[in-house]
């Protein structure tokens, strides 16, 4: 059975090569996180688990899958665990590594945010009034008018939330990076700014959502 080292090394793994051409050199300390991540996650999650005779192949690819994440510390891989078993209930089938590897990032609740349920549900309450209400968190707020009220108030459910959480994770991590120190949300837009959108327009502007957020439309069928 060949070790993680050598599949890396000799681009046996999807993605093998990193785009400079070169080779990723695992050190000793990546071989030794990964394998312990294995060994607790085989308890945790027995179902489907890697079999020995290909177990090295699985792990080259988690190397890869955690590091194009973003995944580079073993505070990060502790953080995965902990969430593992925190939200493992009655899971018992083998995750995938980007699955784990969203596990190893910090969530809205761990930055001190509201979580994304919630933000959603406050998003959606509250919608129509972005500078009057006081939201949980400004991000929220802020959330949401990166996403536009125009489409809370009119677009499809499934779209608006995907938006949304598109919108609230990214905004959730440049604050918890401290890019967004003090937020303060600006305030309401001037009247002048303010006019009615035609209903062409609408469906324009919903279609062009749903291709940023690569979704299919009944016409597409």
């Amino acid at each position: 059975m060949k070790s993680i080292q050598t599949l890396v090394n000799t681009g046996s793994i999807v993605g093998a090569m990193q785009g400079n051409g070169s080779s990723r050199q695992l050190s000793e300390m990546d071989v030794a996180i990964v394998d312990s991540v294995f060994a607790k996650l085989r308890v945790l999650f027995p179902v489907g688990a890697p079999k020995d005779d290909v177990e090295s192949l699985h792990k080259a690819e988690w190397v890869k899958t955690l590091a194009v994440q973003g995944v580079s510390s073993r505070d990060q891989v502790q953080m995965g665990l902990t969430r593992a078993r925190r939200e493992q209930g009655d899971r018992q089938f083998w995750p995938t590594p980007r699955q784990f590897a969203l596990w190893c990032q910090p969530t809205a609740y761990d930055y001190g945010l509201p979580d994304l349920d919630s933000a959603y549900r406050e998003a959606k309450r509250h919608y129509h009034n972005v500078a009057g209400h006081k939201w949980s968190h400004d991000v929220v707020g802020l959330a949401v008018r990166q996403c536009g009220t125009w489409l809370f108030a009119t677009g499809i459910e499934k779209d608006v939330l995907t938006m949304f959480t598109r919108q609230y994770e990214i905004l959730c991590r440049k604050y918890g990076n401290g890019e967004l120190v003090d937020v303060e949300l600006p305030k309401a837009l001037p009247t002048r700014a303010t006019r009615r959108i035609e209903p062409a327009e609408g469906k324009a502007l919903v279609a062009k959502f749903r291709r940023q957020l690569g979704l299919r439309s009944a016409n597409d069928e």
